[in-house]
């Protein structure tokens, strides 16, 4: 039952004690809990979201599934990785379709979950499109290039050609030569599902000779194929960052994403100042993993790009750009690159909505006037 404490912890400034108060209102089935767990799924916090988002699964409320579905939108993979684990596990056949929309999130994990959780609910997919981003998300693809799909085949052919395929990949080992051979004779094909499919699992494979191969596709004309390329390339150990580096211009925004991340797992300080113009980047998810990224990377040389990202159009963006200059400088306020930023920040005043004119001038009122004896050395 809900009580005063919990009301307090709800309001509290520590997001792990307000994420506790909300796994207390799970079960309970008072309309008034209800509505805290769905007011906590706007918390700022990715923490308390999640948590929120695993209590309203027991909800019965319209309201709950219909915020449900909503956080499989949300900013924060972890957010919608929940969300996606919650619907599949629901037994309601009515999300399907939302989940099946997650098979094509930037984030693996949630399409691998995603994917996981419409198997349970016994959908099938009805296009070779939706087949192979199922396939590819259940790491279940070399089987389809054996077994191909029938432009003209029934759906109940092409769902009993489907489990046959899932059946036939249970059999084979991922680094057998035989099925590497055959991976990348389809990863050359003209058939571009196919070679998706094929691209995917052989980022799994240990040989180097792989790799080489890999590296060809991040030049591909078509962005479907370079995209697949980078995500395979990312996760595997042999690959160099300066693979990556010409993928921070690459036109499709997702392909940019993949490299962002990538950096952020190889973290090199080398690369801040090849990374600081994604932050105005117009995808928010680039912006967003970019503050991320330069934060772990914690080099002084980005305090000017990411306190200019404090006023960014999104907040979440906003917010992961404070963190990072809490881990790069805690005093960054006092910084030269905070003192640096102040001219470009007062240039976004004859730019930027009213809205967004308070929150600059409070950031310039915190930072301060700008001293010409210390700006002149300020990241030149």
């Amino acid at each position: 039952m809900f009580s005063w404490w919990d009301g307090l912890r709800l309001r509290s400034s520590n997001p792990r004690v307000r994420s506790k108060a909300v796994e207390n209102l799970s079960g309970s089935t008072h309309s008034r809990d209800t509505e805290r767990l769905l007011a906590s799924l706007q918390d700022k916090s990715p923490h308390v979201r999640c948590a929120a988002v695993r209590a309203l699964a027991e909800s019965r409320s319209p309201d709950s599934l219909k915020s449900l579905l909503g956080a499989l939108s949300d900013v924060s993979p972890e957010v919608r990785e929940a969300a996606a684990t919650v619907l599949g596990r629901s037994g309601k056949t009515n999300v399907a379709g939302s989940l099946a929309t997650c098979l094509k999130d930037p984030e693996p994990s949630v399409r691998r979950i995603a994917a996981a959780g419409l198997r349970a609910l016994g959908w099938r997919p009805t296009t070779r499109e939706e087949a192979a981003r199922f396939d590819i998300a259940l790491g279940n693809t070399p089987g389809a290039l054996s077994v191909p799909i029938q432009a003209e085949s029934s759906p109940e052919e092409n769902n009993t050609a489907f489990h046959r395929r899932m059946r036939a990949e249970a059999l084979r080992e991922k680094n057998d030569p035989a099925r590497i051979s055959a991976l990348l004779t389809a990863a050359r094909s003209n058939d571009l599902l196919a070679r998706i499919s094929a691209i995917h699992d052989l980022g799994q494979t240990a040989s180097p000779i792989v790799s080489e191969e890999l590296l060809k596709f991040l030049r591909h004309p078509e962005p479907e194929v370079r995209l697949a390329g980078s995500q395979a390339l990312a996760g595997r150990d042999d690959t160099l960052p300066a693979h990556f580096v010409g993928l921070l211009e690459d036109s499709n925004f997702e392909v940019r994403l993949v490299a962002v991340r990538f950096f952020a797992r190889v973290p090199n300080q080398q690369i801040t100042q090849i990374l600081l113009p994604l932050l105005s980047d117009p995808v928010t998810q680039v912006r967003l993993a970019t503050a991320m990224t330069i934060g772990l990377i914690g080099n002084a040389a980005a305090i000017e790009g990411l306190v200019v990202a404090l006023v960014d159009e999104d907040i979440h963006v906003c917010n992961a750009a404070h963190q990072s200059l809490l881990r790069i400088d805690p005093n960054w306020l006092l910084s030269d690159g905070a003192s640096a930023a102040r001219p470009r920040l007062e240039a976004l005043v004859a730019s930027r909505p009213a809205s967004d004119l308070e929150r600059i001038g409070q950031l310039l009122a915190c930072i301060g006037p700008r001293e010409p004896a210390v700006a002149g050395g300020a990241l030149n």
